[in-house]
């Protein structure tokens, strides 16, 4: 009887490695330099994905890019333990300049590697030369803003939106859907000219102003 509970203890023990070996992040991986925010392992008959999200700490340079990611990838690409495939038929990595750009789920990476199923030999790694220079940048007055008045102004044509949307729903029925959405633009225009009025900008400015935050990941901030 005993016998049989330690055999069942140990059958238990490497199940569970087993599930940590596939499903855990590759926490070893991290440095001072680079950090894994987020990892998505997706394990079904067709493939076996995983996906990371790191954020760079600091400004690194393309070498640096290049050598973090294609250790991450080849760290990834060693795992097992999956049910449906021996290891990870397809891998994509993704770093970013800041935790918002990340968490904003909108490409906004400076750094990147994809590995698709058909795929052979290690991905090249693709870099954004545009957002890796923007780090560099130290934030600068634009409109005769600041960078924090300006993700204020951000936050704020968000939620116009929001409201013009809702106000729109309220008081057209979804069945009337044309007229609709046409108050609902007609109001995100009134709500944001107040807005541009309101923190003396002109409407192309408050435009600008709705990119930049799109593109640096205010959103989520």
């Amino acid at each position: 009887m005993r016998s049989g509970l330690r055999l069942c203890r140990a059958c238990i023990a490497g199940a569970v490695l087993v599930m940590v070996t596939a499903c855990g992040p590759d926490e070893t991986a991290d440095n001072d330099r680079f950090s894994l925010v987020n990892e998505e392992i997706n394990d079904v008959p067709v493939k076996t994905q995983i996906e990371q999200h790191v954020v760079a700490q600091g400004v690194p340079t393309k070498s640096e890019l290049e050598t973090e990611i294609l250790k991450r990838f080849r760290a990834a690409g060693k795992r097992s333990g999956f049910r449906y495939h021996d290891s990870p038929t397809n891998i994509y990595i993704y770093v970013y300049g800041s935790k918002e750009q990340a968490r904003a789920e909108q490409g906004l990476w400076i750094a990147m590697l994809a590995k698709n199923y058909s795929d052979t030999g290690e991905p090249p790694v693709l870099i954004d030369e545009g957002r890796l220079a923007a780090l560099s940048k130290a934030p600068e007055d634009r409109f005769g803003l600041s960078e924090d008045v300006r993700k204020t102004v951000f936050k704020e044509c968000v939620e116009a939106e929001n409201r013009a949307s809702r106000e729109a729903m309220e008081r057209i029925p979804d069945s009337r859907l044309t007229e609709q959405t046409s108050l609902g633009n007609e109001l995100t225009e009134k709500y944001n000219a107040q807005l541009a009025a309101k923190h003396s900008i002109n409407r192309d400015q408050l435009v600008e102003i709705q990119v930049e935050g799109f593109t640096k990941g205010w959103l989520r901030q």
